[in-house]
């Protein structure tokens, strides 16, 4: 089929990723950002405001210069 379609900008944390997917799934956002791995991470878009808590295989449809924060979910610490 092709891939015609244009390339899509988009940031996590501030850094610039880019792809010419319209969509990928929460784990390849958090990979592809350098977030490894990504189950040790939570997702969230900031427009619209969006938690993607173990939504790992969650499809997102991505638009221009949006915009993502990956947070480390810190262990749960054991007394």
């Amino acid at each position: 089929m092709g891939n015609g379609h244009h390339e899509i900008s988009y940031t996590v944390n501030g850094e610039i990723e880019k792809t010419r997917e319209e969509s990928l799934t929460v784990r390849a956002i958090l990979a592809n950002a350098g977030f490894t791995p990504p189950e040790d991470y939570v997702l969230s878009s900031e427009n619209p405001p969006k938690d993607y808590s173990n939504e790992y295989d969650f499809v997102v449809h991505l638009h221009q210069n949006e915009r993502f924060v990956a947070k480390y979910k810190a262990p749960t610490p054991t007394s």
